[in-house]
């Protein structure tokens, strides 16, 4: 419950520097709106001109003026937009730094608070799994088990949670070739009792029947032979307390898929995010207005 708790913590503090990453606007453009202009030169006077970002025209009594945006001749942060792109996708945050953007501090915070949930989770993880598995043996296999200790996946792990025994492999050495589990209250005995359904076996005399060959197959492709065997000691609890660990495992494998996608979806917003500031801050910028004047005498 408490690593739960931390991870919950964390991951929440990922969600909120990324939110205070995310701009409400990435770039300003000022307005300009009611500045009065007057041209007094040699007798001649013109009437008001409102500025604004596009290029205005003001006709006067004696002339022409023109009133437009200059073009700014370079984004600020000295970033062109595929650099900035790139360089925030490999380091998030970069971008944002080199364009003056405080909230490259968020973007960084990001990526080290979800790093650190990511790494703590999967330790988390691969150390309850190898607990696990050295629980099952000890608990359940060794003393079943004639063969060496194998580690199995993860599905034959979860069939340890469901059956109390795999049952025998072969039920009676003593006779020639393999002779399944008969017992369906065991893993083994269940899919020798499947086999005979799917081919259609004679129960009473199986070895008879024509699909018994293929029934026997499928017996070894599905069952667990003497390296996987196992049995839980009945009362003991130690199935329930394997299928905690397993329980306990998952979940943490689960919380490092999740910080790992935060950790991938920071790369792309912060990439994102420098791409849009720089391809913004190329575009005219209107800081500056340039004024062209022609004037008839009269």
């Amino acid at each position: 419950m408490a690593i739960r708790v931390r991870f919950g913590l964390g991951l929440a503090a990922v969600l909120v520097a990324v939110a205070a990453a995310l701009p409400g606007s990435l770039h300003g453009s000022p307005q300009y709106s009611g500045s009065a202009v007057r041209s007094q030169q040699s007798g001649v006077s013109g009437d008001t001109v409102s500025l604004s970002p596009t290029s205005t025209r003001f006709h006067g009594r004696a002339g022409t003026l023109h009133a437009f945006p200059s073009p700014d001749t370079g984004s600020r942060g000295g970033l062109g937009e595929g650099e900035a792109f790139l360089s925030s996708l490999v380091v998030p945050g970069l971008a944002q730094y080199r364009q003056r953007q405080h909230r490259w501090i968020a973007y960084a915070g990001a990526e080290i608070v979800s790093a650190v949930l990511y790494l703590g989770a999967r330790a988390d993880a691969l150390g309850l799994r190898d607990e696990y598995r050295a629980f099952a043996w000890s608990a359940a296999r060794s003393g079943f088990s004639t063969e060496p200790r194998q580690d199995g996946d993860f599905e034959y792990y979860e069939r340890l949670t469901r059956w109390p025994t795999s049952g025998r492999w072969d039920s009676d050495s003593a006779l020639e070739g393999l002779q399944p589990e008969r017992d369906p209250s065991t893993y083994n005995g269940s899919v020798w009792a499947l086999a005979m359904d799917i081919y259609n076996l004679d129960p009473t005399a199986p070895q008879g029947s024509p699909g018994y060959a293929r029934a026997l197959d499928y017996y070894r492709e599905n069952g667990y032979g003497p390296p996987f065997l196992w049995t839980w000691r009945e009362g003991s609890g130690d199935q329930r307390r394997f299928a905690g660990l397993i329980t306990s495992s998952d979940s943490r494998f689960r919380d490092a898929r999740l910080a790992l996608g935060i950790l991938v979806a920071n790369h792309v917003f912060s990439a994102l995010d420098g791409f849009i500031t720089a391809r913004l801050r190329a575009l005219p910028d209107v800081d500056g207005v340039a004024l062209t004047v022609s004037l008839r005498a009269r």
